[in-house]
């Protein structure tokens, strides 16, 4: 019960933090030092499947619960405090990015891994190319949207809620979840199960057998992306709080990456 308890609350912290954009839950994971076990249970969750479905359904349970107990709290900030939050996101996604460098463990002068981020960068752009709103339109789309914020969940370094605000779903998904919208939360949950299980055990794969290839691909995506959620320049009134906000997240997160 002890060890159940304490898989609930690390789900509980890493379930908070996603609903923060630029904060990743596997970032969060890590931290708490339970990462490689969440990543081994799933890719191998037929092998000890009782042992490791029921550590992956504590996390579960912790993670729902936290989502839920935040998500109205940040859904009221963001609508509120649209410009303020919006330049807190950047400021925290753009913080993130040294330690995608560092867990790169790549040089200056290393062309060719560093010319990985191009493929981040050219996978966010394409990211453009989806029509507005395709997402809240379409139930398949929705889905396919969630097997996307499998991969944040999974990758150390990308935010779940970066992945929800670059396809203008973040706000919506935030609504469903305090309203508890049923229907859409089960098929962007099932995107994102399907999603986990389908690739954790190739993205296992990556990290192991290509990290530098993969972290730098992170890096450019996690970069260009940072465009999609731009909200433009705030009323002047609201200038300095964004600047503190923005300075402050970025900060906070070069802070926390200096533990890895």
């Amino acid at each position: 019960m002890k060890k159940a308890l304490k898989n609930i609350f690390y789900g509980m912290v890493i379930g908070s933090s996603m609903l923060i954009a630029g904060v990743s839950g596997g970032t969060t994971a890590i931290i708490l030092g339970i990462y490689d076990n969440l990543v081994k249970a799933v890719s191998n969750i037929f092998r000890q499947f009782r042992e490791n479905i029921s550590f992956l359904l504590e996390v579960a349970v912790g993670g729902i619960i936290g989502v839920m107990l935040f998500s109205r709290g940040l859904l009221w900030l963001t609508d509120t405090f649209h410009f303020p939050m919006m330049y807190c996101f950047m400021g925290a996604i753009l913080g993130s990015i040294p330690l995608m460098v560092k867990k790169s463990n790549i040089g200056i002068s290393d062309i060719y891994n560093v010319s990985f981020a191009l493929l981040g960068i050219l996978l966010a752009l394409s990211v453009k190319a989806v029509p507005d709103g395709i997402f809240l339109q379409n139930p398949v789309m929705l889905f396919i949207c969630g097997i996307f914020v499998a991969a944040a969940l999974i990758l150390p370094g990308i935010s779940t809620s970066h992945i929800l605000l670059v396809f203008g779903i973040y706000e919506t998904a935030l609504k469903a979840v305090s309203e508890i919208d049923l229907l859409y939360i089960v098929l962007l949950g099932g995107g994102v199960l399907a999603g986990t299980l389908l690739f954790a055990k190739a993205l296992e794969s990556l990290m192991e057998r290509f990290p530098s290839q993969t972290f730098m691909a992170i890096t450019g995506f996690v970069m260009a992306s940072v465009y999609d959620i731009f909200p433009g320049i705030p009323p002047s009134a609201q200038i300095p709080l964004c600047i503190i906000l923005f300075s402050g997240a970025f900060s906070a997160i070069c802070l926390i990456s200096k533990k890895f």
